[in-house]
């Protein structure tokens, strides 16, 4: 009698596969990530490219030129740190002027640490100034 019992169970068993728990264990999931995930805001900054063609009338020799060389950073030939910089910059009062005389040289040579080269371009765009970036060929 148990070999009877046992072959009709067999025959009514289904190939389901129990999903009633999944939603449970994906609630779990999304709790467990939102406390173990840590909220970092990312440091941005916004600045204004000027387009890349040359227009040599607004260009001359009174744009200001920000000169990084490794570790030092230099405005006019003059070596400054970077919250000199930052006076020198709002001393020009960029702002208040049109938009093609808020141009301001950025060079940067090999060698120069990323965070002094952002450092100055968000010094430069706190200032209102217009970043034209210069490369070497």
């Amino acid at each position: 009698m148990s070999r009877k019992r046992y072959s009709r169970e067999k025959k009514h068993r289904t190939a389901e596969v129990p999903t009633g728990s999944f939603s449970d264990i994906a609630f779990l999931l999304i709790v467990f990530f939102l406390v173990a995930a840590t909220l970092v805001k990312v440091k941005t900054i916004t600045a204004d490219l000027p387009s890349g063609e040359k227009a040599p009338e607004t260009q001359s020799d009174k744009t200001p030129i920000v000169n990084l060389r490794g570790i030092e950073i230099f405005f006019n030939d003059k070596q400054v740190n970077i919250e000199q910089l930052g006076d020198r910059l709002a001393a020009l009062e960029l702002g208040s002027k049109d938009p093609e005389q808020r141009v301001i040289m950025l060079e940067s040579a090999k060698g120069t640490p990323y965070e002094n080269y952002f450092k100055a371009l968000a010094t430069i765009s706190a200032n209102d100034g217009v970043v034209a970036i210069v490369e070497e060929d």
